[in-house]
């Protein structure tokens, strides 16, 4: 049986026989497939500084009709451009299981209060 391990370390292979497509090619990938892509730069106390690739797609709850996101790959390494081919490497992964990573990513607008002179905006009383 195959484990998560497993799976892991041949991806890690595989990955590093093959080395990375160009940044640009990564970006496109991305960018035709989803409507939001993220790169984030962050850096802990004592820590290397790492990039987060996240890859979003706007979408609407069919039960609510709220928009939302979801979260299609997020992945993050010290090199902008192994975290880029790792999500790229997801994102194929995810839409041929037909698996997202998230669904209703954020704070729907409905529950969102804005206030505006001690009144609320979205109270129904409010005029």
């Amino acid at each position: 049986m195959i484990t998560k391990n497993d799976a892991k370390e041949y991806l890690e292979k595989k990955r590093k026989e093959r080395g990375n497509a160009s940044f640009e090619d990564n970006m496109n990938y991305l960018s035709n497939g989803v409507s939001h892509v993220e790169i984030l730069r962050y850096q802990g106390a004592g820590e290397d500084m790492m990039y987060v690739v996240v890859a979003k797609a706007k979408t609407i709850n069919v039960i609510t009709g709220d928009k939302s996101f979801v979260v299609w790959a997020r992945q993050e390494d010290k090199n902008i451009a192994d975290a880029l081919q790792k999500a790229c490497d997801e994102f194929r992964n995810r839409i041929c299981m037909g698996f997202p990573v998230e669904h209703e990513v954020g704070v729907p607008e409905s529950d969102i209060n804005f206030q505006v002179k001690g009144k609320v905006y979205n109270d129904p009383d409010w005029k």
